[in-house]
């Protein structure tokens, strides 16, 4: 039975960041879901471990159930399963295009519970779910209800599927770093009119996925990357309104 590591959004940032690391460990294969195949023919290209390439739009549910046909077939050992596809737009709620919403939920909500849902009868004790998350998770988000929404969804999910997840001996890790230094933001401020204060105090990538695997390598619950980025959830759990009020006023509102 091989060993295997799956990355989702793994043609780009984070995920193929995630790539990188898995490539360290020893894994029979790693494999790579994304929607852009020459961009994870690159991250393929640079790593030493085999890999598979999976070409699949997440937000596609019939997609998902093909890959999931063929976890069936081959029943593959899955050591790390790493959720890193999403996407966030900033805008407010009734001006941003339905099917923008949609594209969201169906991103960063059902396709993170879909794909973690076929691959869990494939890991075993020892295995390790690692969620990407948001810092915007903990608070009501001006001018970015919709993705902080789907990621308190997404934080509500990680704690209670570690708990059902704890006789298994499988962690479930969520990744609640802030903001990080991707395309993300260039594009963001390129397209959008978001003050550049908003994005300050971004961590880096390399940053982020290290602590990310080492926490999930401890069985931690939650991995923060940044001293700045750990006051900003701190201060989100246990006031949510003046960490609400301290956000819109990067806005002037």
């Amino acid at each position: 039975m091989s060993t295997i590591g799956i990355v989702t959004g793994a043609s780009s940032g984070i995920g193929a960041e995630f790539c990188r690391r898995l490539d360290a460990l020893g894994l029979d294969c790693i494999w790579l879901i994304a929607r852009r195949v020459d961009r994870m023919e690159e991250v393929a290209s640079s790593l030493k471990t085999s890999t598979r390439l999976f070409s699949v739009d997440l937000t596609d549910r019939e997609s998902i159930s093909v890959f999931g046909a063929v976890l069936q077939e081959e029943s593959p050992e899955i050591s790390y399963l790493i959720n890193s596809a999403g996407f966030g737009k900033f805008g407010m709620t009734w001006e941003i295009p339905l099917e923008e919403t949609q594209a969201m939920i169906d991103l960063n909500v059902t396709a993170t519970v879909t794909l973690t849902t076929v691959c869990i009868p494939y890991m075993k004790k020892g295995s390790h779910i690692i969620i990407m998350d948001s810092a915007s998770a903990y608070v009501p988000m001006y001018d970015l209800n919709i993705y902080a929404s789907t990621k308190a969804f997404v934080r509500h999910f990680c704690n209670g599927l570690r708990k059902e997840l704890e006789p298994k001996g499988i962690s479930v890790t969520e990744v609640s770093p802030g903001w990080v230094r991707t395309e993300f933001i260039d594009i963001t401020m390129e397209h959008e009119q978001v003050p550049k204060k908003v994005f300050n105090g971004s961590v880096s990538k390399e940053d982020v996925v290290d602590a990310a695997m080492i926490a999930a390598r401890k069985g931690k619950r939650r991995s923060v990357c940044g001293a700045r980025n750990k006051i900003v959830v701190f201060l989100s759990t246990h006031f949510p309104n003046f960490a609400a009020k301290v956000w819109r006023g990067q806005f002037g509102k």
